[in-house]
C-alpha cells in the first residue's frame, strides 16, 4: 500500500461538485488583466480585495460570500477603487462555473480552504488560498496533487515569504550566520480574551448557513460558531497555532530548511482560566523532532511575558549564536557573550499578491514565494501538533506516507467525515 492508497482508504467517498449556472459575465476586458473572484470577504478577504485591486495586472470582478451583507460591503469597496462594480454571488460553485474568471482567491474559514482550492483547480482556475491551506493533513496533500495535476498556480497566504527583510534573514541563516542550527522556536504569544457564551438561534437574514458549514457537521447557528470565533471550534478552526501561528511555523520551517515532516511529535497544553464556548486550547506547547534539530512551537493566549522582545515571532538557536524575528525585523546575538550582529528592519511588507500574479502570467509555480506544497507542509505541522494534543500523547509519524504507523486513533485525525456534497475528493 502506498500513501495515496492509505489516504483513499481513510475518507468517505468523493462527490463531485454539481455545476450551477453562473451569472452572465461581461465581455472580456480590453487588456490582459486577470479577472479575480474573492471568496470570503469578512476578515482577511478584505486584504485580498485591496491586494488584487492595487495591482495593474488584475481586477476583482466577483465577490463571493455566504453572508450577503458582508458581500455588499466588499462590492462597494471594490467600486470605490475606480473599478467596475463587481458581481456578488453567494455560492462558490457559481464562481467556478464562470468561464471569465481566471483566479479564485480564498479567504473562507479554515474548513473550506482545501475543498475550495481543489474545486477551483478542477475548474481550471489559478488559486490564492489563505493559511492554513487545510483543515487536516490528508486534504492538504490532495490540494497539492490537484495543483500539479491540473497545472494550476496555487499560492499560500503565508505572506512573510515575500517580505524582503525576512528573505535576508533566511539567507543569513542558510549561509551559516549563527553556525549549525540545533533548535528553532516559533512563538504565538497573542492575547486572546474570552469569547463568552452565545445561544443557538435562527440564522441571520442573508446568510446561507448550510453553505457556511460546507464540509463540517451540521449544527445549529450560534454567533460564536460564525464570524471569527469559529477559529476556536474544532469543526472549523485549527487552534491559534494554525491561525496566527502558522505564519511563525512557516518561518521556522523555512529557517531550518526542512522540506519534510518530522518523525516524532509531542503536543500538550489546555484551555485555562476561561469558562466559555471555546473548544481549542489557549495554551499549547508542541515539539517536533527531526534527526538533527528540534522545532518548538508555543501558544500563549493569556497574559504573559515576551522572550527577547519577541511576542509573535521566531527564535533560531545555533552553535555560534541566535537570531530573533519580531515585529520590527530580525536581530542576531553572536558568540558566548551574545554580542549584537547583523540585523534587518522590516520596513517593506513586500507584495505577496503581485508575486502570485507574476507566477500566473509566467505559468510557473516555481516563481511563487509560497507554493501550495510549502503551505501544505507548514499547515501539516500545525495539524500534527494538534493531533498529539488531542490524543494526549507523543506520536510517531511516517513522513513518506504521511500517517501514524499502526495508530488508528491518531490516523483518524488525518481526515474527517465530510458532509455531502461538500466532500474533498479522494482522487483529484
Amino acid at each position: 500500500m502506498n500513501r495515496r492508497s492509505f489516504l483513499q482508504g481513510s475518507v468517505v467517498g468523493a462527490v463531485a461538485a454539481a455545476p450551477l449556472s453562473a451569472a452572465a459575465g461581461s465581455a472580456r476586458l480590453p487588456s490582459d488583466q486577470l479577472r479575480v473572484a474573492v471568496v470570503g470577504v469578512h476578515g482577511r478577504g478584505k486584504s485580498h480585495l485591496k491586494g488584487f485591486s492595487a495591482s495593474p495586472d488584475s481586477v476583482v470582478t466577483t465577490v463571493c460570500d455566504v453572508d450577503l451583507g458582508v458581500a455588499a460591503e466588499a462590492q462597494k469597496f471594490v467600486e470605490s477603487t475606480g473599478a467596475r462594480k463587481p458581481k456578488v454571488v453567494q455560492d462558490i460553485r457559481h464562481v467556478l462555473d464562470d468561464k471569465d474568471i481566471d483566479i479564485v482567491s480564498i479567504a473562507t474559514p479554515d474548513h473550506w480552504h482545501s475543498l475550495a482550492a481543489i474545486w477551483a483547480c478542477q475548474a481550471g482556475k489559478d488559486v490564492y488560498v489563505e493559511k492554513p491551506v487545510s483543515h487536516n493533513v490528508s486534504e492538504g496533500r490532495r490540494a497539492v496533487e490537484a495543483a500539479r495535476k491540473y497545472d494550476r498556480i496555487v499560492q499560500t497566504g503565508t505572506q512573510s515569504r515575500s517580505v524582503p527583510a525576512l528573505q535576508d534573514a533566511m539567507k543569513f541563516l542558510h549561509g551559516g550566520g549563527i553556525g549549525k542550527i540545533y533548535m528553532a522556536k516559533a512563538l504565538c504569544y497573542k492575547r486572546r480574551k474570552s469569547i463568552g457564551r452565545t445561544p443557538e438561534m435562527a440564522t441571520p437574514e442573508g446568510v446561507d448557513y448550510n453553505l457556511w458549514l460546507g464540509p463540517a457537521p451540521e449544527r445549529p447557528y450560534s454567533r460564536n460558531r460564525f464570524h471569527y470565533n469559529w477559529h476556536w471550534m474544532w469543526d472549523y478552526g485549527t487552534t491559534d497555532m494554525g491561525n496566527q501561528g502558522i505564519h511563525q511555523m512557516d518561518i521556522a520551517r523555512w529557517g531550518i530548511g526542512k522540506h519534510e515532516l518530522p518523525r516524532k511529535i509531542h503536543g500538550t497544553g489546555g484551555k485555562f482560566v476561561y469558562d466559555d464556548d471555546q473548544e481549542t486550547p489557549n495554551t499549547q506547547v508542541s515539539t517536533f523532532e527531526y534527526d538533527d534539530l528540534l522545532l518548538v512551537f508555543e501558544v500563549r493566549g493569556l497574559l504573559t511575558n515576551d522572550e527577547k522582545d519577541v511576542m509573535v515571532g521566531n527564535i533560531f538557536y545555533g552553535s555560534d549564536g541566535y537570531l530573533t524575528i519580531g515585529r520590527d525585523g530580525w536581530k542576531t546575538y553572536l558568540g558566548e557573550k551574545g554580542e549584537p550582529g547583523p540585523a534587518g528592519k522590516e520596513d517593506d511588507e513586500g507584495d505577496h499578491f503581485q508575486n502570485f500574479i507574476d507566477a500566473v502570467k509566467k505559468r510557473d509555480h516555481r516563481v511563487l514565494n509560497a507554493d501550495i506544497l510549502e503551505g501544505h507542509l507548514s499547515s501539516a505541522l500545525c495539524h500534527l501538533g494538534n493531533i498529539s494534543y488531542r490524543t494526549g500523547r507523543k506520536l510517531t509519524f511516517d513522513p513518506s506516507w504521511e500517517n501514524f504507523p499502526g495508530d488508528d486513533e491518531a490516523n483518524s485525525y488525518l481526515t474527517r467525515r465530510y458532509r455531502k456534497p461538500f466532500v474533498v475528493p479522494e482522487t483529484v
